[in-house]
């Protein structure tokens, strides 16, 4: 391990390495461990301030209806004015959104508040004013010494309860210890080593993080699974069924989570013990082998994952080898691919407010927020990993750990409550801030394609981060091992942008069946090619500078970078293939039309309105576009809902083709809407030329509108 010195006898270098390993710049396990229940709470308290604040409002019906222009004007101001109006009410929805994970944390605070002072009530402890305090004392920094904090309060528990021993609580500035009655009759040894265990969880700042994990937990349950569940069965609709799944198996992921980022602070304070100088060699061993054996309840917590403490044999594996504590398994990559998954449906669908019009730049920042967020988790833990030798950033372990953070990824956001179904047919109400994105009903093999792709990736990305840190020698301990791990991170999120919010974008349409060609239009712009190109260039300058370093030492490994260009050139023509010639079908009932710039926008029928009259798939050559010009009386020319009927199912050749686009504005200007007739005016202006992106994007959000509000 670099970074830790040696010593003489196997415990003393054994003590080194914890005391390296736990005052290393490179941020605990923990740390690590709690960014995940960040993202999913985070997410997830999002998605029920849109339920309750959005969509259980009706979607603002007053402030959309308000942005209809009131007289007539110049065609071009009254379609600016129109859609600014209608983006800037759902950037207020999305600021709205926002408060969710606000009022999640403030909620989480006063519990955390409230529930240092219930504890000591429920536990009965009292002050504590005997021999027991003395014990404390003699653990204790000197007060001119390392200068840990204020010195805790004792208090000391009634009860005949044995097992929990003792625990800290309270703050920073006020923290303090509550300890069982019957610690009393134990050894001064090992009650020592109990009040050291539990200053270092106060010396690593991890109780109150965790509490506020914990009541972070709570809330969400009461606060959303159960009132959306309850609602949901009162008033069951079409997406009763998927959010009803979904809900607790979120649920059951961030309780998961957290119990394992209660067992792992458990390492990170056995280690912080036992780097204690003034502690005697093995007392913190001696003291976890003391441990009451658990019964049959802990047992079956344990068996199920829900334990908040490690076994007494784990924990004297890792403090054998406390390089042990600073692995990454596959487990906790599936887990971090699962918070990815659920953030990104959500903060993409936020960013694309602020960006109306450019999805793909939407996607792109999400895309660099999110691999920010999964750096700070799993690139950090590789880092940790090769600093410290240990196997899990060795062989191709980083690869199937990568592959499963790519698996995580699908599935959480099919976990998401984003994928319950199509929002925008079924909810009646629910515009931008709301997509199809279950990949549930799409074809197998598109669903195959895209899981392939992110498990590569994964794969990729895995390698890449183990292979940087091994060629830059990542450290412990030392002036640049945390700027070092620091810059691997930031640069991840760059590097993973562009193809992360690509293939979001991707299983979107995917999710809403759009057509080939609307896929390729996707990536078959200079953007795209440009943000890949510096994505693979990006990865391979650092590892091509490194290599030149590492392979300067006798028994360095040489990188070669020619093989990640070629697996990454691979996966990126398979990808541009997928996307042109894959999957043959045509139609659905998800058209797109397509923008002047940007990625298509994808336009959804719903079933029981005006505008369509069921839910089945019908090829896009069959649909009636237009009625024949015979049959177009002048009662079908000024019904709003036939045209905009046709105008939603018409595809892009109403758009594109000179005569149907013609034809389209003239049925547009028979109708008596202002926003309808000047969208008409302008496209009548050039018939032939390219079609006017502002009157394409007015159009679509008048009939939406009117098939929300029937007005």
């Amino acid at each position: 391990m670099s970074g830790a010195p040696g010593s003489a006898t196997p415990a003393a270098e054994r003590r080194e390495t914890a005391r390296a390993l736990v005052y290393s710049p490179l941020p605990l396990p923990t740390t690590t461990r709690l960014v995940l229940l960040v993202l999913v709470a985070g997410a997830g308290a999002s998605f029920a301030a849109w339920w309750w604040l959005v969509l259980g409002q009706g979607n603002w019906p007053g402030a959309q209806l308000a942005c209809l222009p009131a007289a007539e004007g110049a065609p071009d101001a009254v379609l600016a004015r129109f859609t600014g109006c209608v983006n800037d009410v759902r950037l207020t929805q999305s600021a709205v959104v926002l408060c969710g994970p606000l009022g999640l944390l403030a909620l989480a605070l006063l519990c955390r508040a409230a529930g240092r002072r219930l504890s000591l009530w429920r536990w009965s402890a009292q002050p504590d004013r005997s021999s027991l305090s003395a014990r404390l004392t003699a653990v204790l920094p000197d007060e001119d010494g390392d200068g840990e904090g204020p010195r805790p309060t004792l208090w000391v528990r009634g009860g005949r309860r044995i097992g929990v021993r003792a625990r800290a609580s309270g703050t920073v500035r006020k923290p303090w210890i509550v300890a069982d009655s019957h610690v009393f009759v134990l050894p001064d040894r090992q009650v020592e080593a109990m009040f050291r265990h539990e200053l270092a969880h106060l010396r690593l700042r991890d109780v109150g993080r965790v509490r506020l994990a914990v009541a972070a937990w709570w809330i969400l349950l009461a606060g959303v699974t159960l009132p959306v569940g309850a609602a949901l069965l009162l008033d069951p609709g079409l997406l009763a069924a998927g959010l009803l799944a979904r809900m607790p198996v979120v649920l059951v992921v961030l309780l998961l989570t957290l119990c394992a980022v209660l067992r792992v602070r458990e390492h990170d304070a056995d280690l912080a013990a036992e780097a204690d100088p003034r502690a005697p060699l093995g007392a913190t061993a001696e003291h976890v082998a003391s441990d009451v054996p658990p019964n049959r309840r802990q047992r079956l917590r344990r068996a199920v994952g829900l334990a908040s403490h490690p076994t007494s044999a784990t924990r004297l594996d890792v403090l054998a080898d406390p390089a042990r504590a600073w692995g990454v398994s596959a487990a906790e990559c599936l887990a971090t691919g699962l918070a990815a998954g659920l953030l990104f449906t959500e903060l993409a669908l936020l960013v694309a407010s602020l960006t109306p019009g450019r999805a793909q730049l939407a996607y792109a920042i999400s895309g660099l927020l999110t691999g920010w967020a999964v750096a700070g988790v799993v690139v950090v833990a590789w880092w940790r990993a090769v600093a410290v030798g240990h196997r899990d950033a060795s062989g191709r372990r980083p690869a199937r750990a990568g592959a499963a953070l790519g698996l995580g990824v699908l599935v959480g956001s099919q976990l998401s409550g984003r994928a319950a179904g199509d929002w925008v047919r079924d909810t009646k109400t629910a515009d931008g801030l709301a997509t199809a994105l279950s990949l549930t009903h799409a074809p197998r093999a598109q669903v195959l394609a895209l899981t392939v792709a992110l498990m590569i990736g994964g794969a990729l990305f895995a390698t890449w981060s183990t292979s940087l840190a091994r060629a830059v020698r990542a450290e412990v301990t030392g002036p640049h091992s945390a700027p070092a791990c620091a810059a691997a991170v930031v640069l991840s999120g760059l590097l993973v942008a562009v193809p992360l919010g690509s293939w979001f974008l991707f299983a979107r349409l995917v999710a809403a069946r759009a057509a080939p060609d609307i896929r390729w239009s996707v990536i078959a712009t200079p953007w795209w090619v440009t943000g890949v190109l510096v994505s693979i260039g990006g990865a391979l300058a650092p590892l091509a500078r490194a290599a030149r370093r590492t392979a300067e030492g006798p028994t360095a490994r040489r990188f070669r970078p020619v093989a990640v260009l070629a697996c990454a050139g691979v996966v990126v023509a398979a990808g541009a293939g997928w996307a042109t010639v894959g999957g043959g079908f045509a139609g659905t009932t998800a058209t797109s039309v397509t923008r002047s710039s940007g990625p298509p926008a994808t336009v959804t029928t719903r079933p029981g309105s005006p505008a369509t009259t069921g839910d089945e798939t019908v090829p896009l050559e069959d649909l009636p576009v237009l009625p024949p010009e015979d049959e177009r009386t002048a009662q079908l020319r000024a019904n709003t809902a036939l045209v905009c009927r046709a105008l939603t199912l018409g595809g892009t050749v109403i758009w594109t083709d000179p005569q149907r686009r013609r034809d389209t504005a003239e049925l547009l200007g028979g109708l008596d809407d202002t926003v309808l007739r000047a969208a008409s005016a302008v496209l009548l202006r050039e018939p032939t030329g390219p079609v006017d992106r502002e009157a394409l994007v007015a159009s679509l959000l008048r009939c939406d509108l009117y098939f929300r509000y029937h007005r």
